[in-house]
Parts: C-alpha cells; sequence; structure tokens
C-alpha cells in the first residue's frame, strides 16, 4: 500500500493487556509506512506485558499510559482522543464491555469514551469462551450499531491451549481496516467482481502460452474498491495472502469466463482488469518430444473467445482495462472497445519505462461515452483509488 493511503491522519492505537500485545509494534510501524501521524494509548493490562519505552522507541509522540499523563505536556485522555481514528488493537474483552457500559475508571478508558466522536476500529484477541460470552456479544452489537468496525478474531491454538476464534488477526488486516474506515464508503451494500492476472492456455500437457500481466493493478483496484465499502470478489490467477475479501482462482481464460458468467449475475459492477490472451493453442494431448519435431515446432493458433463481448447480456456496469504499447491509435482503439463491448468506462493503459509489466507505477486514462479524465503517473494504490472515484458516478 503506498504511502499516501493515511497521510496526515492522527491514529490513536489503543492497546490492552494481551498476549498478543507484540502484534501490536507492527500495527503500529504498518500504519506509520502508510503516512499516519500514530499516538499510543497503553492500559493498566498492557503494561503487565510490556513498557513505555518499547512503543516510545516506535512513536514519535509520548505514550499515554496511567504512568506517563502529564496535563502540562498534553499527554492527557482529551488530547489524545482528539484524532482521526482510534484502534484498540489488541483489544481485550474487559476493555470492550466497559467501553459500552459507558466506564471511565482509568485514564485509559477516560480516553476512549471521549473519543465517542471518533471512527472506531476494533479487532479483538482473548478465549474464545469469553468472546462468546452473551455480555461481550451484546456488547459487540452495541458497537457495531454505533458504527463500529468490528475485526473479527482469527481461528487458532491460543495461548491458554484452547482452539478456539479467539486470535488477534493479522496486523495487515487490521491495517487494511483502519484504512477503509476512514475512506469515502462509495460502494457499502455493492458488490464489485476485480479480474487480475494473466491467463494461461496450453500447449499441450506440460507448456504453455501465458503473458506478463503481474496482477499488481488489480490487488490494487480490489483493495481500493474494499476500502470503499464493497463485497469485494477478485478473481485472479497470481498468488495472494491475507486478504480481507473474497479470492477466486483461475488459470485459462474458459475457467475465468465461466467465474465470470457465475459472479456477474449479483455484481452491481464488473471490472476486468485481467490479461487475457488474444489466441489460444490448438491443445496437443501428451507431451511435444523434440525427436518428434524437427528443428521447427508450428503451432496452431486460434482467436480465443472475447469475454467482455460475452458478459454483454449481464447487467451490471462495466470496466474494461485496454492495454496499448503505441499511443497512436490507442485513444481509437480504447473508444471503439468502448463502444463495441457494452463499456461504461475503459481504462486505457500505454505501457512506458516507468509503467511496466510488473511496475509500482501506473498512467491510466478513465474513458467514458462523454469525458476522459487522465490519471498521471502515480503509485498503483493511487490510481486504483482515482478508479473507483470515478467508477461511482458512472
Amino acid at each position: 500500500m503506498a504511502k499516501t493511503m493515511l497521510k496526515n491522519k492522527k491514529i490513536l492505537l489503543a492497546v490492552c493487556g494481551s498476549i498478543a500485545f507484540y502484534k501490536a509494534f507492527e500495527i503500529l510501524s504498518l500504519l506509520k509506512k502508510k503516512g499516519a501521524d500514530v499516538y499510543v494509548a497503553l492500559s493498566d493490562g498492557a503494561l503487565d506485558f510490556c513498557s513505555v519505552s518499547g512503543f516510545e522507541a516506535l512513536s514519535e509522540h509520548k505514550i499515554l499510559s496511567s504512568q506517563t499523563q502529564n496535563w502540562q505536556d498534553g499527554v492527557n485522555h482529551i488530547a489524545y482522543s482528539k484524532m482521526d481514528l482510534v484502534l484498540i488493537a489488541p483489544a481485550s474483552v474487559n476493555t470492550i464491555n466497559k467501553l459500552t457500559a459507558g466506564i471511565c475508571d482509568n485514564i485509559f478508558m477516560q480516553t476512549l469514551i471521549a473519543a465517542s466522536h471518533v471512527p472506531l476500529v476494533v479487532a479483538l484477541a482473548a478465549n474464545n469462551n469469553m468472546i462468546e460470552h452473551f455480555a461481550t456479544q451484546n456488547s459487540l452489537e452495541i458497537l457495531k450499531k454505533n458504527d463500529a468496525l468490528i475485526v473479527e478474531p482469527v481461528l487458532k491454538t491460543l495461548a491458554c491451549g484452547d482452539i478456539g476464534k479467539g486470535g488477534l488477526a493479522s496486523p495487515e488486516v487490521i491495517v487494511e481496516a483502519a484504512i477503509k474506515k476512514l475512506s469515502k464508503p462509495l460502494f457499502v451494500g455493492k458488490k464489485v467482481v476485480i479480474t487480475g492476472g494473466a491467463t494461461t492456455e496450453k500447449i499441450d500437457d506440460v507448456r504453455a502460452i501465458t503473458n506478463f500481466s503481474s496482477g499488481k493493478m488489480a490487488m490494487a483496484i480490489a483493495r481500493a474498491f474494499y476500502y470503499a465499502g464493497a463485497d469485494v470478489t477478485l478473481l485472479a490467477s497470481f498468488e495472494t495472502a491475507n486478504e480481507p475479501f473474497e479470492i477466486l482462482k483461475f488459470s485459462s481464460s474458459s475457467k475465468l469466463l465461466e467465474l465470470c458468467k457465475s459472479e456477474c449475475e449479483s455484481a452491481n459492477l464488473l471490472v476486468m482488469c485481467a490479461a487475457v490472451s488474444d489466441f489460444v493453442p490448438t491443445k496437443i494431448d501428451g507431451k511435444i518430444k523434440k525427436e518428434d519435431v524437427g528443428e521447427i515446432l508450428s503451432l496452431s493458433l486460434k482467436r480465443n473467445v472475447d469475454i467482455l463481448q460475452s458478459l454483454k447480456e449481464f447487467s451490471c456496469k462495466k470496466i474494461g482495462f485496454k492495454l496499448e504499447i503505441s499511443s497512436e491509435s490507442a485513444h481509437k482503439n480504447a473508444r471503439a472497445m468502448l463502444e463495441q463491448k457494452g463499456l461504461d468506462a475503459v481504462c486505457l493503459n500505454i505501457l512506458g519505462e516507468k509503467n511496466g509489466f510488473a511496475s509500482e507505477q501506473n498512467e491510466v486514462n478513465f474513458i467514458t461515452k462523454n469525458s476522459e479524465t487522465l490519471l498521471p503517473l502515480a503509485a498503483k494504490d493511487e490510481i486504483a483509488r482515482h478508479i473507483v472515484e470515478l467508477a461511482a458516478n458512472l
């Protein structure tokens, strides 16, 4: 994720007493890498596991705790409640239940209560039986009704030896949730399907034709729609991990088409970012052996199915990606694609020295029937965010 994602956002990382406290160091580091200005508050329970100095080494601000509150230096529950976001991670059952009951019997709770007007993300970590207790479940429902974003715990062997859904989610998922909470909710209640990566078409049972698409742009777009509140399904041919949305895998263009038809039935928007082969080999069974071929191997290729053309019957909005290597006829080709395939927009991408395959940057011209918006060279996360904003107006 780009450093601009949380630029100039003041975030309070509130750390509760939990054996998972050590993950808060990584959360703090990840937030700062995304541009956030991070403050830290430690509960008395957290102080049983860690020291103030440990967090002070990573944060650029004084740490707020019962040991360090100082009104003259601005280290107090009022000053530390004036944030853009409060992230409780790890969040204990004790803190959750106190928070919903309005109990502020210590500096840590006073800070959380004083931040009642601030967007809240809660990442749970506790014994699964404590989480499942009716009081905790009632508290979680109250938090959700008051617009808090709950990062669900994960199933694992807990510190006590029990196996249950009580482990703290990964720092990456928690930071994703923080970004989502601070993003414009442009696609809440909408299902968005994104395709990404290269298709692989078999020549024989051991060889294939593919292309150089890395899927990085598709991943950035999937995350950007997730941040905007969409119900995201990513159809991917590349490796993924720890993503907070549904991912379905494909290899061939035929499998991609099958998935697209299935997912587009309930989708509001399709973003076709996958690099689909224009031609596919006439597959040969078994393995082609060089001794049976001679010096030259001729392959028989046939025109591949046009996936976007095949999806015209579906009523969802559609955005296509058009890759060109020359600017001479690029705009003409993009507009022809827009009309012929019944698209709502085309993202024209002309390959260059700084936005080649697998690069971290891109430049896109967002073309609709009545407008063109140039998104100049920038990090792919930044380009994706602008695509989401433009897509919201289709």
